[in-house]
């Protein structure tokens, strides 16, 4: 049986491994200049990811699905009636396309927002892993939205694989009735 959770364990840190998001740099002619591996697993690097069921929008408008994407990810709270967390957001997102990373600084140079105002937000962004932060620069974990989606959605499913496992260890150990 440990033998079995050993095997287990050794996989999924193989797929972590496989899944770990990689930081790249980029010179002015953005020619990739390195490329390093995101250490994600460290208890620096746990996440809050919250998830809200909201009506999609109607109109098919870019700004509005992208405020909607967010906003089902827990920003916009009613506090934010200017929807700062999203400019910062797209900011950030448009600059790693570019293959370019942003301090805090040009962030909110770029947004008319105060630099506290956008830390705070690059705060809860690095927190939800929608953005990484590398020294003094962030850059969105993706340059696709799809992509960003879907990379979260792999670390949720890992969460809770961990979680049925030892759910169904502790069942056990209970000699609780299990249930498929």
């Amino acid at each position: 049986m440990q033998e079995e959770q050993d095997e287990q364990e050794q996989k999924e840190q193989e797929e972590q491994k496989k899944q770990q998001p990689i930081l790249l740099g980029f010179n002015h002619r953005f020619q990739l200049i390195h490329r390093k591996p995101i250490n994600m697993s460290s208890s620096k690097h746990r996440f809050q990811v919250v998830i809200r069921r909201v009506e999609q929008p109607f109109s098919r408008h870019s700004d509005e699905e992208f405020n909607w994407l967010l906003q089902c990810l827990g920003f916009f709270e009613p506090i934010d009636k200017g929807k700062t967390a999203a400019l910062a957001f797209r900011e950030l997102v448009k600059s790693t396309e570019q293959g370019k990373s942003l301090t805090s600084t040009e962030i909110a140079e770029r947004v008319n927002m105060s630099r506290g105002a956008v830390i705070n937000h690059l705060n809860n962004l690095v927190r939800s892993r929608l953005v990484i932060k590398d020294g003094s620069k962030y850059l969105a974990r993706s340059k696709s939205m799809f992509r960003m989606i879907k990379e979260l959605q792999d670390e949720i499913d890992l969460v809770f694989k961990k979680m049925e496992q030892t759910a169904k260890e502790l069942d056990e150990e209970m000699g609780l009735f299990l249930e498929d």
